[in-house]
């Protein structure tokens, strides 16, 4: 068990014990620091706080050969609360370039979404702080801090980072600063992550105007859905199956010569033949003395080549690890399983791609505004609640195509009820039966119009 951080919070380390029931059992303590609810971090001195400087261990060594002993190793530790080895797979995985094409899918389907802030209400302090925060937003959460927030709480289940105060004008601006995992630990006992920097131990305190944890899966055993174990072991596979299909190919695309001599002929004559053939630089090649019958007392060189098909079992294994890497990080796997002219299919994946773009937009929105927002306006306006919130318009993108072809379909049946006699009297609701919204503009007869001239009402 590792020792209890130094800076802990003061006299939480002295936990009081309770006298005996009258049946025997202690009564459970209430001020043990692990069970307490949830309280507002930006209480208390938060200046000073916000003045700390965590220097966290340089990154001098890492590991970059994994075998499956030591993928196995480090998923153990991960279960386990410990991040040195998960933290060190994670960036040897981001390195496969399936990964990282998954992983640009889901990041930039959020980040390039537009960004809106959103004032706290409407009186002239919420103004003041929400234009302090847009302005200084650019330079505080750029898009590479964002990213990275995303990939690591994705794969490993979480982000830590420090909150790095310019404190030199007259509102004091927050830098995001990441805090590699491989230097945390969670502490069972306290039920707290624990950095480890360059001055001790010291428990990560998210939203107390220093540290920021993003944990979208929560921060009590959230690791155990990050993305990272579902995919170490396909990803182990792929590279392995990548390696023995170009063995496989650098064995079969180079065939062997077949170098035919006359067994009855003289050694010099071998030889100079021999030496002939050796400028064919590294290809393998085969002395092959023949009998001595004159149908085969030559010199010849021939190939010998394979015709097999078993890189068809590389390929396919390729395959199916790429498919288990794309679900496990983008839920879906639309673009490698689904075929051409499955509509139906189609909008199942594109609905649970929406839900988790939903999901990652909610909890990256919602560390910003309790972690970082919040300790913003308290710092420099007084009050936490001042603080704006930041969003991302996730709203989907409608394929006007089809919406088109939705409205005039619909037009023509409804033309066609009315021709056949059916008094259709709320259009509105029949439009909204298949996704149409009638409201924005009404069209109506005008009392001396023809049937042909119509006018747009708003």
């Amino acid at each position: 068990m590792a020792e209890a951080p130094r800076n802990f919070p003061e006299g939480s380390s002295l936990v009081t014990r309770s006298p005996l029931s009258p049946i025997g059992q202690a009564v459970p303590p209430t001020n043990d620091p692990a069970w307490q609810p949830p309280k507002d971090a930006t209480a208390g001195n938060i200046k000073a706080r916000a003045a700390v400087i965590n220097r966290e261990i340089p990154i001098s060594t890492t590991q970059t050969g994994w075998e499956i002993a030591q993928v196995r190793g480090a998923l153990d530790a991960l279960v386990n609360g410990l991040f040195d080895g998960p933290a060190q797979l994670v960036d040897a995985i981001i390195g496969d370039s399936r990964v990282q094409s998954a992983m640009q899918s889901r990041v930039g389907g959020l980040l390039g979404r537009e960004l809106r802030h959103h004032r706290a209400n409407d009186s002239d302090a919420a103004r003041e702080c929400y234009d302090a925060w847009a302005a200084h937003w650019p330079a505080m959460a750029n898009e590479p801090m964002l990213a990275d927030m995303l990939h690591w709480s994705c794969n490993l289940g979480f982000w830590v980072g420090q909150l790095l105060w310019d404190t030199n004008g007259p509102v004091w601006k927050p830098y995001i600063s990441p805090f590699h995992p491989r230097y945390t630990y969670y502490h069972w006992m306290l039920r707290r992550l624990i950095a480890i920097t360059q001055d001790g131990q010291c428990e990560v305190d998210p939203g107390n105007g220093h540290w920021v944890l993003h944990a979208p899966h929560g921060r009590y055993r959230g690791w155990m859905r990050g993305a990272v174990r579902a995919i170490a072991p396909w990803w182990l596979a792929r590279n392995y199956a990548l390696r023995d299909w170009a063995r496989y190919s650098e064995r079969h695309g180079m065939p062997i010569g077949k170098a035919i001599t006359p067994s009855g002929a003289d050694q010099d004559s071998i030889q100079a033949f021999r030496s002939a053939l050796a400028n064919l630089g590294q290809e393998s090649i085969l002395q092959l003395p023949q009998s001595d019958d004159a149908t085969f007392g030559k010199y010849d060189l021939e190939w010998l080549e394979t015709d097999g098909s078993g890189w068809a079992g590389f390929q396919q294994l390729i395959a199916q690890c790429n498919a288990e890497i794309t679900l496990a990080v983008l839920g879906q796997n639309l673009t490698s399983e689904v075929k051409e002219g499955s509509f139906a299919a189609a909008r199942v994946h594109a609905d649970v791609r929406q839900a988790i773009l939903e999901s990652d937009a909610r909890a990256l929105s919602q560390t910003i505004y309790t972690q970082i927002a919040r300790p913003f306006a308290a710092l420099n306006f007084g009050d936490p609640d001042l603080a704006p919130r930041s969003s991302w318009d996730i709203v989907p993108w409608e394929d006007n195509a089809a919406l088109a072809q939705t409205f005039s379909a619909f037009s023509i049946g409804v033309s066609t009820l009315k021709t056949a006699g059916h008094d259709v009297t709320d259009i509105e609701a029949l439009g909204r039966q298949f996704g149409l919204s009638l409201k924005v503009a009404k069209i109506e007869k005008t009392s001396e119009a023809t049937p042909n001239d119509e006018k747009k009402v708003p």
